[in-house]
């Protein structure tokens, strides 16, 4: 994306998916992450894969900038357990 287009971009609600083990239990530790951030949605049970190993969690947020997107990444990224955002 182009830099100079950010402002444009900004302020924006992203919805994110949050893709976990099916027996992942620290909710608290995603809350955490995300008590920095605007919720809009709140996090919430999101699809199980189709092999039940895997589930998402689904929340969404709206952030003002690029840089504030990507610190809630690296947040939510280091949960023990999150295996990967989409």
């Amino acid at each position: 994306m182009n830099r100079a287009s950010e402002p444009a971009a900004y302020p924006a609600v992203h919805h994110i998916g949050i893709v976990v083990g099916q027996t992942f239990a620290d909710m608290p530790a995603l809350e955490q992450a995300l008590a920095g951030a605007e919720v809009v949605a709140p996090l919430h049970d999101g699809h199980a894969s189709r092999t039940g190993k895997y589930r998402t969690l689904r929340v969404s947020v709206r952030v003002a900038s690029r840089a504030e997107l990507e610190g809630l990444d690296r947040g939510l990224r280091a949960v023990a357990g999150v295996r990967m955002l989409l």
